[in-house]
């Protein structure tokens, strides 16, 4: 986890330039109050997708489990809403949600996340009484103590009571989901050593129950099956630190508000001569990464995808521009026709970037410190000019969506100024070094 200051030759030097005003989505607010307030408004769209949703295609057992946990949840939802919102925003519970929700999967294979989300209320103080879950499961992720609870053969049950949760073994044993029964069962260590953490509350996950991670819209990538590459954990976790550590003294603003917009991190692979990245709308606060020898590109990958999914979430709610998806035009970042929300995705991705790279700059950072930067924030900035430039012309933007585009404007106006010499060459946008970023 990065340590303020960030350099790794002494202190920031001192007259350091100040971060801007928070921009709309781009740049927060103490708290990062619009942000968690779509999130909130996310989560309870999540929620009643899960209370009225279609049970058909569920076996018997399930779908009486199901009713049972609605009953419940509706309670929770009443009683103590906060601590019920916190835990559907557990990456394992809100991307299958979502999903069941949009109808991009069955039922069937969304009540998976009712019993992580049972796992995780109780946790959180959300439950008022005991909830019985009393159909079989084969696993139950628990990020928390760093491991999948498994066995041999599935467990029959689950209850979640608000002074602990227990598995129901098929032998009839009950195990109590605690560290000292994890040290005699034969539990899955997907998160090893016990869930090391990027930052406060955000893992580096080597499990994953997003359903559309093998889902890939991008020509240069085929799904995300978690693969650490052949790397040890320990370069994983050095080289996020050290990402994290440009972004904390590029963004510091953006930086501090990222556990409210980050959950997990999941490792997809080394490629040291590209780089890939990607996040999915139905799943806030998950991002999957390939690792890659620049710390610049990794802390541009997570500001990017982690841009995706601010943006994302806005989206779920709002449609920002109303011909987003009907106007289609020549992309600045892919080489085939776009429709415009993701020209939009792309800009509001990479401005940030652009600021980070101008107060590195300007902060003498030694990654600033190359001919290769240059290249690369002239690159920046000349493709955001590019792409905002479209999305103005073309763009019938909601209310949320002109409210975005003075923010862009206003953002990419102050990196523009800040960037030194001539006016850049009007270009595409950006792709990180050696290869395309998927938007």
């Amino acid at each position: 986890m990065p340590d303020a200051p960030p350099f790794a030759d002494g202190p920031a030097p001192s007259g350091a330039p100040a971060d801007l005003d928070p921009a709309f989505l781009l740049l927060p607010g103490p708290g990062d109050p619009d942000h968690q307030r779509f999130s909130r408004k996310v989560r309870l769209l999540a929620l009643r997708g899960l209370l009225l949703g279609d049970p058909r295609g569920l076996d018997r057992g399930s779908a009486r489990a199901l009713d049972a946990a609605r009953a419940a949840l509706a309670d929770a939802a009443r009683l103590r809403p906060d601590p019920l919102l916190r835990a559907l925003g557990e990456p394992d519970v809100l991307a299958p949600l979502l999903c069941w929700r949009a109808g991009l999967i069955p039922a069937a294979r969304a009540v998976s996340a009712v019993p992580a989300l049972l796992l995780h209320a109780a946790r959180a103080g959300a439950l008022p009484q005991a909830v019985l879950w009393d159909a079989p499961l084969a696993e139950l992720p628990d990020p928390e103590l760093g491991l999948t609870w498994a066995d041999a053969a599935p467990f029959s049950g689950l209850l979640a009571a608000p002074e602990g949760v227990e598995l129901r073994r098929s032998s009839g044993e009950l195990v109590r989901l605690d560290r000292a029964s994890a040290a005699r069962l034969p539990v899955r260590m997907d998160f090893p050593a016990f869930a090391p953490t990027l930052l406060p509350g955000v893992h580096l996950g080597l499990r994953d129950s997003n359903p559309l991670a093998d889902q890939e819209a991008h020509p240069d990538k085929s799904g995300n099956a978690i693969s650490l590459g052949g790397v040890e954990l320990a370069r994983w976790q050095a080289a996020m630190d050290e990402a994290l550590g440009l972004v904390q003294a590029g963004l510091p603003g953006w930086f501090a508000a990222l556990p409210g917009a980050l959950r997990r991190v999941v490792p997809v692979g080394f490629e040291p001569e590209r780089h890939l990245s990607a996040s999915y709308r139905e799943a806030p606060g998950l991002v999957y990464l390939t690792l890659h020898p620049s710390a610049l590109t990794l802390a541009e990958a997570v500001v990017h995808e982690v841009q995706h999914g601010r943006l994302n979430t806005l989206l779920l709610l709002d449609p920002v521009f109303h011909n987003g998806r009907t106007a289609w035009t020549p992309s600045p970042v892919r080489p085939d026709l776009r429709p415009l929300e993701g020209v939009l995705l792309a800009v509001h991705a990479f401005v940030p970037v652009a600021w980070m790279h101008a107060r590195l700059a300007a902060l003498g950072h030694p990654v600033a410190q190359t001919a290769a930067f240059a290249a690369r924030r002239a690159q920046v900035l000349a493709g955001n000019a590019r792409g905002l430039q479209i999305c103005e012309e073309l763009a019938q933007p909601t209310d949320a969506g002109a409210r975005l585009l003075t923010a862009l404007r206003r953002v990419h106006a102050a990196c523009a100024e800040a960037h030194p010499g001539d006016p850049v060459p009007e270009t595409s946008l950006p792709s990180a070094p050696g290869g395309p970023l998927p938007c």
